[in-house]
């Protein structure tokens, strides 16, 4: 399916209104609670929810949503959106500013549109006509610096991993020589949500490797944006990432450049 310019700029007011009402409660009052899987979840994320579905349901009637909020197990349509509200909540939480809202489109278990807005950056990704963009929205929404990216190659890698995680210090140093290592790199940065996907596109990383699991929606958008990029994901079997599976589960993969 194309994404027509006027509905390109539909789905950018509503990734942008949804990040203007999680910064009013990000700035006041965030009520968090817990998912049955012992994820947290707040307000925050229930309102963007709300505003991305209903912009989605009005702009493409016809195509079916699974979010992150509000999705059921089962077999997936052949086109759909998935969608990631807030993605990168324990940041929000932390108050770190590095979460995003995050909207693909899949068609045949593959991603075939992106769209990712960093709210605290007013940093857009987006994919066009199989290419891949980074642009500034302005207080209003109004889109500035529009800038065709695409991946870097470098000698020696950068690697991006969660901000998140639960190693001490000793074992962090242990991690990072590893990591040196395995994938040929020289620097580690480190950040939230699936902003770092987006990095690799911009030729601002070169692998991410994620172990455990993901939900669809957390990578579907960025998935997108990085393919187009000419980037790729790969599970650890050297599979390429699909979506539309019964879970909406990934297995580990490999982001790289």
């Amino acid at each position: 399916m194309k994404i027509s310019p006027k509905k390109l700029d539909e789905l950018i007011k509503i990734v942008h209104f949804a990040g203007i009402e999680i910064l009013k409660i990000y700035e006041k009052k965030v009520i968090k609670s817990f998912k049955s899987d012992n994820s947290p979840v707040t307000n925050a994320d229930i309102r963007a929810n709300d505003i991305i579905c209903k912009g989605l349901k009005k702009n493409f009637p016809k195509i079916s949503i699974v979010s992150e909020e509000q999705t059921k197990k089962g077999r997936a349509a052949q086109r759909f959106w998935l969608v990631d509200p807030l993605d990168g909540t324990k940041e929000f939480l932390k108050g770190n500013g590095e979460f995003t809202v995050n909207i693909g489109l899949i068609e045949n278990n593959k991603p075939v549109f992106g769209i990712i807005y960093m709210p605290t950056k007013n940093k857009l990704y987006f994919t066009k006509e199989k290419k891949s963009y980074f642009a500034k929205l302005s207080k209003k929404g109004k889109i500035n610096n529009i800038k065709k990216i695409k991946i870097k190659k470098r000698k020696k890698n950068i690697v991006i991993v969660s901000r998140s995680h639960s190693l001490v210090e000793s074992e962090i140093k242990k991690a990072k020589k590893m990591i040196f290592k395995k994938y040929n790199a020289n620097k580690i940065i480190y950040s939230g949500s699936s902003i770092k996907l987006c990095y690799i596109a911009h030729g601002l990383a070169n692998v991410y490797p994620r172990f455990g699991t993901t939900m669809e929606w957390d990578t579907a958008a960025g998935d997108a944006i990085l393919r187009y990029a000419g980037g790729r994901i790969k599970t650890l079997d050297r599979k390429v990432l699909r979506y539309g599976k019964t879970s909406f589960k990934n297995s580990s993969f490999i982001a790289r450049s």
